[in-house]
């Protein structure tokens, strides 16, 4: 199993996210990339379109 890690964030990055997160009113978790599973692995899916469907 591949390890993914936590982004480290700066303090105008966690203030971003602690407003984004108010607003929309969930908990948002930041990964580091360059520690994520290559697309199309199976592991981890991921989309860089601006609109994304979800079923919730």
């Amino acid at each position: 199993m591949e390890e993914v890690k936590f982004a480290q964030l700066d303090q105008q990055q966690l203030d971003k996210i602690n407003e984004l997160e108010k607003k929309i009113g969930v908990t948002l978790v930041a990964y580091d990339s360059a520690t994520m599973p290559p697309q199309g692995s199976g592991a981890y899916q991921a989309s860089n379109s601006t609109h994304n469907n979800h079923p919730s």
